[in-house]
């Protein structure tokens, strides 16, 4: 008797294609920056699985971590209290977090777009408002809140039946949040002062004391692109000027990936409320967190939350979370992405000069994507990151995932979110011999591109 193994789409529902032309690759092993599939090939895992894995993949000590927690406490509700929940929550709180003072306190939840849920959810409690504003190009998960604050229009939750072509969005009675404009990453002081302006006078017409919260992502990783370090200190002064609240959602952005533990640190500022999900636990179990500003902790402490999640604060979750900081703390990774991140600046500032379908590098540390275009500078998809699908028609010619496919064949794996943007993540544990090596099969690409875009 013969058995073959069965492949993914035979039990589970694919996303991204139909389930006829499901072939994904498949994973067999996974250390560090590397992937093994089951064609015994290695690939470089240059965009940490969508940006999930911090400190590699099985690094030694998460991996140890979870063995310890299996033969410990293998689950207990969060109304149960466990020493390794407390720690993680501790590091969390007292050591990621502020401008070297203490943070209040946490909410651990299962996922992003979990945490995206609980921080609307004390936002609204805290204000007693009703409304969210939030920022243009951004991606905020796929639960109700999280897919009504998604402002890149394609990901919203859609559907398409394939024997029809025809999209469907999934029917809610929560529409999508109100999008205040996002300056381009390389928006001149005028420019991000007027995108400022423009952003008052939305959360004014909408009504400040309907508004509890504005949210935005800092670097926006299905955007692909980071905002300036003065949008983020302008919205800091005009949310505390109004009397709204400031959510930062650093589910990509956040545990060490540009270089600090936050991407608001290099700012100089705080949020009321952080979000923060995949990188901080290296992904190993999935988790999320909302951290709560000491000001905000002082309003909610003496009140009843009755908001109980199941998995929230799992102990496996709990280890891993507890694995991560302590991974990242003492063998300086956040030294390592600063250091190599300027190196992945330098380079990708190189391809922009030497590659006429580069038009500019946005990012910072191992969060970075590079916008593409037509050898005469203009963008190759027009609506690029405003693609509505029941609109417009599909990209005749997608450039992100021509690329990407073009560095599969090199051994490099990327995912792509919108067409004239790739993104890049490589795990914050990478070498500069492994950045090295994503970083020449991008631009051995690119040269494709070039060739590709110069005949059409």
């Amino acid at each position: 008797m013969t058995t073959t193994t069965p492949t993914q789409h035979d039990y589970c529902v694919p996303i991204e294609t139909t389930r006829a032309d499901h072939a994904p690759l498949r994973a067999v092993a996974a250390r560090g920056p590397w992937i093994t599939v089951a064609d015994g090939r290695r690939l470089l895992d240059f965009h940490s699985q969508y940006m999930c894995v911090g400190v590699g993949h099985s690094h030694p000590r998460v991996v140890a971590a979870l063995h310890a927690a299996v033969d410990d406490v293998d689950y207990v509700s969060e109304v149960m209290a466990f020493d390794t929940r407390a720690e993680a929550a501790r590091l969390l709180t007292q050591e990621t977090v502020g401008d070297g003072r203490p943070w209040g306190s946490c909410r651990f939840v299962s996922s992003g777009s979990e945490a995206v849920e609980m921080a609307v959810l004390i936002a609204r409690t805290v204000t007693q408002r009703p409304r969210i504003v939030v920022a243009q190009s951004s991606y905020h998960g796929w639960t109700s809140s999280g897919a009504a604050a998604t402002s890149l229009p394609h990901m919203r939750n859609l559907f398409k039946d394939s024997r029809t072509g025809v999209y469907h969005s999934v029917p809610t009675d929560q529409p999508p949040f109100v999008a205040a404009p996002t300056p381009h990453p390389q928006a001149r002081p005028a420019e991000i002062d007027e995108c400022l302006r423009q952003t008052e006078r939305l959360i004014r017409a909408v009504g400040v004391d309907q508004v509890a919260a504005f949210m935005v992502e800092i670097y926006k990783g299905a955007g692909g692109h980071l905002v300036p370090d003065e949008y983020v200190r302008g919205i800091r002064e005009l949310t505390q000027r109004l009397g709204i609240l400031w959510i930062d959602d650093e589910a990509i952005a956040g545990a060490g990936r540009t270089g600090a533990w936050w991407a608001y640190q290099h700012a100089g500022v705080e949020p009321d409320l952080l979000i923060t999900a995949k990188g901080i636990s290296s992904s190993a179990v999935p988790t999320g967190a909302v951290l709560i500003s000491p000001e905000i902790t002082e309003r909610i402490e003496h009140g009843v939350w009755y908001s109980v999640s199941t998995n929230s604060g799992h102990p496996l979750a709990m280890a891993a979370v507890r694995a991560t900081i302590e991974t990242v703390r003492d063998e300086h990774v956040l030294d390592n992405v600063a250091k190599l991140g300027a190196h992945i600046e330098t380079r990708l500032n190189e391809m922009v000069d030497r590659h006429p379908t580069v038009a500019f590098a946005s990012g910072r540390g191992f969060g970075w994507g590079i916008e593409l275009c037509r050898t005469d500078g203009s963008p190759v998809v027009p609506f690029d990151r405003w693609y509505t699908p029941s609109v417009d028609p599909e990209p005749e010619f997608d450039p992100a995932r021509f690329l990407a496919e073009r560095c599969l064949t090199r051994d490099v794996l990327l995912y792509t979110f919108i067409p004239n943007t790739l993104t890049i993540a490589p795990p914050l544990v990478s070498t500069r011999e492994e950045v090295d090596l994503g970083l020449d099969a991008l631009d051995e690409a690119l040269f494709e591109l070039d060739a590709h875009e110069g005949v059409r």
